[in-house]
C-alpha cells in the first residue's frame, strides 16, 4: 500500500484538556533557598507558568500504575541498567528482549526511548513516541506569587536556634496542555521505523493495545500528581475531545481563553412569623470561570464541569461526564462490549 495511502487512514485521539492545579513543577537556579517555578514567555511579552510534558508524563506513569497495576508496571532493575555516570539503558537491544518490554511495560510503547549499546558507536535504537504531550501553560500570568517557611517548629525540639528561611514561588490557576495518540502505530515497533534486520517487526495484540490506550485515556481524565507533601488533582474541567481517521487532526490548545463572569442565583428561604409562613427571595453572586473556545469543527466533543465553570459558545456536541468521554474512545477503536 502506496505511504501515502496508508497515512490517509490514521487514527488519531486528540484531547486539550484545561485542569486547575497549584505549584505543579520547580525549575533549578534559585539557589537552596529559594524554589522557582518554570516560566515561558508568550507572545503578550509576559511571563506564564509551564508544567513540563516530562513532569505530566511522569505523573501519568505513576497514577497509571496505582489505577491498573497489573497492565502499568513500571520498568526497574530487570530490564534497566544504569552504571555511576553512564545514562539509563535498556540491558538487551534483541528481539526478545523488546519484545518482551513492548508487551508488559507501556511506557516504552506509548513514550519511546532512546538508548544504544554501551561503548558502541553504532546508531542508538530509536522509538518516536506515538502518544505526544505538551507542556501545560497557565491561563494567566506569573504575579510574582511567593511564600517563605522555615521549620521553627523542629530546630527549637533539636534544641537549636534560628533556622533557614526558603522562598517558594506559588501559581494556583487553570493550565491547559494537549495528548495527541497516534492510534495505529501504539503496540507496533517495526522495522521501518527502527531499521534493523535482526529486531524485525515487534507487534502486540490488538486487545492488549487497545486496553493500553483505553487505560491512559482513564488516567488522564482522573489524573492526579504528588509534589512536596502535596496531591493536586489534575483532571480536567474542560476537555476538547477529537476523534479523526484521515491522518488529518487539529488541536485546539491556543485557542482557550479564560475570562471571569459573575453568576447570580436565587436562594429560597421559609420562615414562620405568627400563623403566617414568610418566603424571601436572596440573589446572590460569585465570580465563575468561563472559557472561550475558538472551535471550527463541528466534530469536535467538547466536556465542562457545568455546574462549576462555563463554556463559550455553548458547544453543540456536549460530553455529559468523563465516563461517556471513555465511551466515545472505545467506539473509535471499535472495542465491542463483552456480555457480563
Amino acid at each position: 500500500m502506496p505511504e501515502e495511502t496508508k497515512n490517509s487512514k490514521r487514527k488519531f485521539i486528540v484531547m486539550d484538556i484545561v485542569f486547575y492545579g497549584s505549584s505543579l513543577n520547580y525549575d533549578w537556579g534559585g539557589g537552596a533557598n529559594y524554589q522557582p517555578l518554570k516560566k515561558i514567555t508568550k507572545w503578550d511579552g509576559r511571563q506564564y507558568i509551564l508544567v513540563s510534558r516530562y513532569a505530566l508524563r511522569y505523573s501519568i506513569l505513576h497514577w497509571a500504575n496505582h489505577l491498573f497495576p497489573q497492565i502499568w508496571k513500571l520498568a526497574g532493575s530487570d530490564v534497566l541498567e544504569a552504571e555511576k555516570g553512564e545514562v539509563v539503558r535498556l540491558k538487551e537491544i534483541k528481539k526478545d528482549f523488546l519484545h518482551n518490554v513492548f508487551k508488559n511495560y507501556p511506557e516504552f510503547d506509548l513514550f519511546g526511548f532512546m538508548v544504544a549499546k554501551k561503548g558502541s558507536e553504532q546508531a542508538a535504537l530509536t522509538r518516536t513516541s506515538p502518544v505526544k504531550i505538551s507542556h501545560a501553560i497557565s491561563l494567566t500570568p506569573y504575579t510574582l506569587d511567593s511564600h517563605t517557611m522555615a521549620n521553627l517548629d523542629m530546630m527549637k525540639r533539636a534544641g537549636g536556634e534560628g533556622s533557614n528561611p526558603v522562598t517558594t514561588e506559588e501559581k494556583a490557576d487553570f493550565y491547559v496542555y494537549n495528548i495527541t495518540i497516534d492510534v495505529e502505530r501504539v503496540g507496533k515497533f517495526l522495522k521501518d521505523e527502527h531499521g534493523k534486520e535482526d529486531i524485525g517487526e515487534i507487534k502486540i495484540n490488538s486487545e492488549t493495545t487497545n486496553e493500553r490506550i483505553v487505560s491512559l485515556i482513564e488516567t488522564i481524565l482522573n489524573l492526579k500528581r504528588d509534589i512536596k507533601g502535596r496531591r493536586e488533582d489534575l483532571s480536567p474541567w474542560v476537555v476538547i475531545l477529537g476523534l479523526y481517521e484521515n491522518g488529518k487532526y487539529e488541536s485546539y490548545l491556543d485557542k482557550i481563553r479564560l475570562e471571569k463572569e459573575t453568576c447570580y442565583r436565587v436562594e429560597i428561604t421559609r420562615k414562620i412569623k405568627g400563623d403566617k409562613e414568610i418566603i424571601e427571595h436572596h440573589i446572590k453572586d460569585d465570580l465563575i470561570p468561563t472559557f472561550f473556545l475558538d472551535l471550527n469543527n463541528d466534530g469536535v466533543k467538547v466536556f465542562f464541569r457545568e455546574n462549576l465553570c462555563k463554556v463559550i459558545p455553548a458547544p453543540k456536541n456536549r460530553i455529559a461526564n468523563k465516563d461517556e468521554i471513555v465511551s466515545e474512545i472505545k467506539k473509535f477503536l471499535e472495542i465491542k462490549k463483552t456480555s457480563e
